[in-house]
């Protein structure tokens, strides 16, 4: 039985996302703010580690499936928020989980970007997600701005897809993915 773990699995695409791998027979493990297995914020560092370190105790130490659900739409929380969750929220709790990837016979991860990707966004705001830095990324932000939820997206399809093809991950036999779905009604 492959365990899988999947971010935001309380609500929307993550608690579909669970039912379907759940229904194959796989051992989910869930990280969410509320209704979790592990309950966490992934828009705090501190969340991030936390989370991390919990799925790793709960795996046993062997992951074969990351997907990355949890994220914050446009017009849900303020700007900084989306930036910390849907950026650094993914791509942290994925690469912190990658170890245990790689000791899993198929291992496979999925980051969930968006087709909003394509519309306006702040590009400095997309470089500093890509750079790591979440002081300046959070910084590019303004209350009532409307290009945070684009860049983030943005910056999670560029990351795996500078990510993907390197050693660590391909050269490992790890795949990774993103997806780009268009609106969802999430509860």
């Amino acid at each position: 039985m492959r365990t899988a773990v999947v971010t935001g699995s309380a609500s929307g695409i993550g608690a579909a996302t669970v039912a379907v791998l759940e229904r194959r027979g796989d051992r989910v493990i869930g990280v969410d703010l509320r209704d979790a297995d592990v309950v966490a914020d992934l828009g705090t560092r501190e969340g991030r580690t936390e989370a991390v370190a919990a799925v790793i105790e709960a795996s046993g130490g062997t992951v074969g499936a990351v997907v990355a659900c949890a994220g914050v739409g446009s017009f849900q929380a303020d700007q900084a928020t989306i930036v910390r969750v849907n950026y650094f929220g993914t791509v942290e709790m994925i690469d912190g989980l990658r170890p245990l990837l790689a000791r899993s016979a198929a291992p496979a991860a999925c980051a969930i970007a968006s087709v909003a990707m394509l519309f306006e966004q702040d590009g400095a705001l997309t470089e500093a997600c890509l750079a790591g830095d979440e002081d300046e990324a959070v910084a590019r932000t303004s209350p009532g701005g409307r290009t945070a939820y684009a860049s983030s997206k943005r910056a999670v399809a560029r990351w795996v897809r500078r990510t993907a093809p390197t050693v660590a991950w391909a050269g490992a036999g790890i795949c990774l993915n993103a997806i780009a779905p268009g609106v969802v009604r999430t509860p």
